[in-house]
């Protein structure tokens, strides 16, 4: 507990080192209270203010978890209040999480972040989904109980510490400039179809590198709009005996698995020359719901119109 003590706190205070702490802050991820499930955020059931006439915008003020407030001297809860109070406005009705702190452990990460309220009543975070990105891209998420952090008051932001296991890293690249804290919703317009499938024979034929990739790629896409299927070509390259391999990665937003029966696939250069196209037989294809699974498509020599096109940009279009 108190993880970020040491390494907020033991650097030197004054109005230097509390400028300097202002660079800790990491960028806001915001979410509408409506999105999420009833297991994810629970909003306590007590007359709210009239709305009439406020402003759209709210400022937050520091609320400490009476733990909290036991244990940190006032000057820790001094420069809690600092940070808090440099965050930005935020839109009524919203909830939000904004990290500043990031600690490495011998068994994971510990991220300290504000958890806040910008609704009219007070608002309990229970089983919620969060992530941390490094440089826009996903390195570790997971599902988080946060019941034990209690009630936040309306129009406040309480800090919370977090520890992402090692089990919940997606990748072991700590290289990175910037990160963040993201917020996942339950009941968002868009899914994150992250989950990779591999097909057995594909995998066996696959390097480690090849596989790191390719998970990498289908954690790094953005969300789809729930009950879609979406297909991004990702690697294509020409055989010796003159076919065409693309590879795909088919990824599934419907509530059910998605099996295509045939699909017609073009694929074009940048100069938009159709390079091959062809109706391919789709039977074999199975991706389960909320999952991600790259396929390959091959189109032999008499499918492809371009045999010397400039394949480094290509287009994809399937119907």
């Amino acid at each position: 507990m108190f993880s970020f003590v040491k390494n907020l706190f033991g650097k030197q205070q004054g109005d230097k080192a509390l400028e300097d702490l202002k660079k800790e802050i990491q960028e806001e991820s915001a979410i509408d209270i409506a999105e999420l499930k009833d297991t994810e955020v629970e909003v306590e059931n007590q007359p709210a203010a009239s709305t009439s006439g406020k402003p759209d915008r709210v400022r937050t003020e520091l609320s400490l978890h009476p733990m909290w407030e036991q244990e940190l001297d006032a000057e820790k809860k001094y420069t809690l209040r600092f940070l808090q109070a440099e965050l930005p406005e935020m839109a009524r009705g919203l909830i939000s999480v904004t990290g500043f702190s990031m600690i490495p452990q011998p068994n994971g990460m510990t991220v300290t972040m504000f958890f806040r309220n910008a609704t009219d009543k007070p608002v309990r975070f229970k089983n919620i989904g969060l992530a941390i990105y490094l440089d826009d891209k996903p390195f570790a998420r997971m599902r988080v109980d946060l019941s034990d952090m209690g009630s936040i008051p309306p129009h406040t932001s309480r800090p919370w510490e977090v520890l992402f296991p090692e089990e919940s890293y997606l990748h072991d690249n700590f290289m990175f400039s910037r990160w963040k804290v993201v917020m996942k919703a339950g009941k968002r317009s868009h899914i994150w179809p992250s989950t990779l499938e591999l097909d057995p024979e594909m995998e066996r034929r696959m390097t480690q590198r090849q596989k790191d990739r390719l998970e990498s790629l289908a954690y790094s896409l953005p969300p789809i709009p729930v009950n879609s299927v979406q297909i991004t070509g990702f690697d294509i390259g020409k055989t010796k005996e003159g076919q065409l391999v693309a590879a795909l990665l088919f990824r599934n937003g419907l509530s059910t698995d998605y099996r295509p029966d045939k699909l017609k696939i073009t694929i074009s250069d940048t100069d938009g020359d159709v390079v091959a196209r062809g109706v391919v037989d789709a039977s074999k294809i199975r991706v389960k719901p909320g999952n991600s699974r790259p396929w390959l498509i091959v189109f032999p020599p008499e499918f492809v119109k371009k045999p010397d096109a400039n394949l480094r940009r290509w287009v994809l279009d399937v119907e």
